[in-house]
């Protein structure tokens, strides 16, 4: 639905543009998950047998700002249930 709707430069929503409407999803690949420019900042979430889910934050600008990076293994892809997490901070919140 998002590549058809990519291909025909069809926007879903009418007041944003291309690049909000298209990119403030997610696209899922496989076990691979990436979140575009909304709530998630960027990230991306891999989902494996052994470690359950790996999460990143992509270094890109969201809403015009830098927002700290992260990295965590977790086995439901929350921060508060990781097994190990850069920065240890992030897991405090």
């Amino acid at each position: 639905m998002w590549l058809k709707r990519a291909l025909l430069n069809q926007k879903e929503y009418q007041s944003f543009t291309w690049w909000e409407s298209f990119m403030a999803g997610h696209i899922s690949l496989g076990p691979v998950t990436i979140f575009g420019e909304n709530a998630m900042h960027w990230a991306v979430n891999i989902r494996t047998k052994r470690w359950g889910y790996i999460c990143f934050r992509l270094p890109l600008r969201c809403f015009g700002r830098w927002w700290p990076l992260y990295f965590y293994i977790s086995p439901n892809a929350t921060p508060w249930a990781s097994t190990f997490c850069i920065p240890k901070s992030y897991k405090d919140r």
